[in-house]
């Protein structure tokens, strides 16, 4: 009995040295980069978001920071009065950690246990009045989850010199993956409209005009 609650301790305190390091890329590759505050955009565009959450719960790919990340966009206002939605939708998939959990037991948390993840992510932009779809943007994005108290230096330094990597305690919510789709979201928003005049003068007139709630 005392040696089973001893493997127990051993266990837990394991798990609570070990940290996440998250590493993610998006498998659509976005046009060339350009500046989210560009004078063309002539204005923010104003958004109703709604987030729908997949399974009624948070993941790396939908949580609140989804919120967080827009209303720091330079492109884009969230206003429930808007005559936008933008709708946020997700799709995830799991690959667990396998044999590599258990050389994590074994080992106390020295040998790295290793799960991915994948998602495809679809930003929706609607019209409330005339109940239409206008565009969707749809990315297809991977994570790689490292748990190992060896990862504790890495999830300090590796965030600070790249936004695909995150890391932590907290294995279900991730900054920088919701990051990494927000950017590409404006990214594509901003060449969509300079190359088509039309949408971006549609979203600015959709965008100014209100509803009561």
């Amino acid at each position: 009995m005392k040696l089973f609650l001893n493997v127990n301790l051993v266990f837990i305190f394991t798990f609570i040295l070990s940290c996440n390091l998250h590493y993610f890329s998006l498998a659509k590759k976005n046009s060339p980069s350009v500046h989210t505050n560009d004078t063309s955009m002539k204005g923010k565009i104003r958004f109703n978001l709604i987030r729908s959450e997949e399974g009624g719960k948070t993941n790396l790919y939908n949580s609140s920071v989804v919120e967080y990340e827009l209303a720091k966009s330079k492109l884009f206002v969230l206003s429930k009065t808007s005559k936008l939605d933008l709708t946020y939708t997700t799709t995830t998939g799991y690959n667990h950690a396998g044999i590599s959990v258990v050389l994590f037991l074994i080992t106390f948390g020295v040998f790295p246990s290793f799960e991915e993840s994948h998602s495809s992510v679809t930003f929706t932009i609607y019209d409330k009045e005339n109940r239409t779809i206008i565009r969707d943007y749809t990315y297809p994005i991977r994570g790689r989850r490292i748990i190992s108290w060896l990862t504790i230096p890495f999830y300090i330094v590796l965030p600070i010199v790249s936004k695909s990597f995150d890391g932590g305690g907290n294995d279900a919510i991730s900054n920088a993956s919701i990051r990494l789709l927000v950017e590409a979201f404006e990214t594509d928003f901003v060449n969509d409209c300079k190359e088509n005049p039309l949408f971006l003068e549609k979203m600015l007139s959709l965008s100014r005009d209100m509803i009561e709630l």
